[in-house]
């Protein structure tokens, strides 16, 4: 029966440790702005998605007939220097208000590469505008209610605490797994918990760097659609760092489950009987 209990705690800390990975991401990675540029620039991504985004264009507006000339405006503005100055500056508004740094969530129009006409002349105005303002403009179809954008201003501190909790909890399965070790036998029970968690992260980690250089590669091609080119251009540069991350962090719980796997609990004392 006591070999069943240590067996099941095992398995619920191997079902808890990719979460708590997960969680890690997120607080320390998923709402940094570097995160997000780092990965585009070191991946290539701009000239990528500039390729991707000009034939969509240019294949939709042979489908509907729509003025080659009005396509071919369009088209110009989506250059790589463009999308990467639209695309991290409205990183870094969006994040600094997802972690509390603004008070005010905004997003960035680049008006000074875009025709007069193609915008409301309202937009125009100023680079930076309210959701509120967008929506006002372009429709109810953007609109958000206030309680959406509160939830979104707390992103930051949820993720603080669920990582707290995601790794209060797997601190807890081992202690139990600790606790339910016999005096003076050696900790295999938390060692075997934190090797076999690390191994499934190494083996994830494979299979992602594996996806990464097969399958996300040939969705890049032309032949594929939109969104498959889209997916392969995006994934391997974002996977690239949290699996550097993930690595580090199952490094770590690998080394310090081999120590457990030599490490003995003390011995209870035993307390001497006295003569009388």
């Amino acid at each position: 029966m006591k070999f069943l209990g240590k067996a099941f705690l095992v398995i619920i800390f191997i079902s808890l440790y990719i979460p708590f990975l997960f969680s890690t991401s997120a607080k320390f990675q998923f709402l940094s702005p570097d995160y997000w540029i780092n990965a585009f620039r070191a991946g290539n991504v701009y000239p990528n998605l500039e390729k991707i985004l000009t034939k969509a264009f240019q294949e939709q507006a042979r489908e509907e007939g729509a003025n080659f000339q009005d396509s071919g405006i369009l088209t110009s503005i989506l250059t790589s220097g463009n999308l990467q100055d639209f695309i991290e500056k409205n990183l870094r508004l969006s994040l600094d208000f997802a972690n509390g740094k603004s008070k005010e969530l905004k997003f960035y129009i680049p008006t000074e590469v875009i025709p007069k006409g193609l915008l409301p002349a309202e937009l125009m105005k100023n680079n930076e505008i309210s959701p509120e303002k967008l929506s006002a403009l372009f429709g109810p179809q953007l609109q958000q209610n206030q309680t959406q954008y509160q939830a979104y201003s707390q992103a930051g501190r949820d993720t603080l605490i669920s990582f707290i909790v995601s790794l209060v909890i797997l601190l807890g399965v081992l202690l139990l797994t600790y606790l339910i070790t016999d005096h003076g036998k050696r900790l295999t029970i938390p060692g075997i918990a934190l090797i076999l968690s690390s191994l499934f992260t190494f083996l994830i980690i494979l299979f992602v760097t594996a996806w990464g250089k097969g399958p996300a590669q040939e969705m890049i091609l032309n032949e594929a659609e939109p969104a498959a080119q889209l997916l392969g251009t995006l994934g391997p540069p974002l996977a690239a760092p949290v699996l550097v991350l993930w690595r580090n962090i199952a490094l770590g719980t690998l080394g310090l489950g081999a120590v457990f796997l030599f490490l003995k609990k003390p011995l209870p004392k035993v307390k001497k009987a006295t003569k009388k």
